[in-house]
C-alpha cells in the first residue's frame, strides 16, 4: 500500500501502511519502522497567549476594531497612543501588523462618519492616520 506524499523517514519507502492506534501512526512495510508524523492542530493560530483558533483571532481583530472607534469617540486622535492603548489589550492575541491594520481599518470607518460632522477633527486625525500608514510601510 503506497499512502500519497508519505515516505519512510528512515529507508525512504513509500510502501507505507497506517497502524491502528489511538494517533496516527505510519508503518514502513519495507523497514518495519513505525513513527506518528507531528501534525499542527487544523485552524490554530500561534499567538503570545497560546494557540487560538483563527475564529477567535478573527472576533479579536473585530473587537479591536471596535475598541479603536471607541476611543476615537473619547477624543484621543494621537496614533501612537491608539496604538499603545490597543497592544495593552489585544497584544497577546494580535501582532503589532495586525494591531496597526485593525488602527488603520478602524480610523478610515471612523473618518467615513465624521467626515461632515466635525471638520476640524476629520483633519487631524487625517493626519494621524498618515502617521500611522507610514508605521505599516516600514513593518
Amino acid at each position: 500500500m503506497s499512502i500519497q506524499g508519505i515516505s519512510c523517514p528512515r529507508c525512504g519507502s513509500r510502501r507505507i501502511a497506517i497502524v491502528v492506534s489511538e494517533t496516527l501512526t505510519f508503518k514502513c512495510l519495507d523497514c518495519g519502522y513505525t513513527w506518528s508524523p507531528n501534525l499542527p492542530a487544523q485552524g490554530l493560530v500561534h499567538t503570545r497567549a497560546g494557540d487560538v483558533h483563527w475564529t477567535e483571532i478573527k472576533k479579536i481583530m473585530e473587537d479591536a476594531m471596535n475598541y479603536v472607534i471607541s476611543i476615537l469617540n473619547e477624543g484621543i486622535i494621537n496614533c501612537s497612543d491608539i496604538i499603545n492603548k490597543v497592544q495593552e489589550k489585544y497584544g497577546n492575541y494580535l501582532s503589532s501588523r495586525e494591531i496597526l491594520r485593525a488602527v488603520m481599518n478602524a480610523s478610515k470607518k471612523y473618518l467615513e462618519e465624521i467626515r461632515y460632522k466635525d471638520a476640524s477633527k476629520y483633519s487631524a486625525l487625517g493626519t494621524e492616520l498618515n502617521k500611522c500608514r507610514e508605521l505599516m510601510s516600514k513593518g
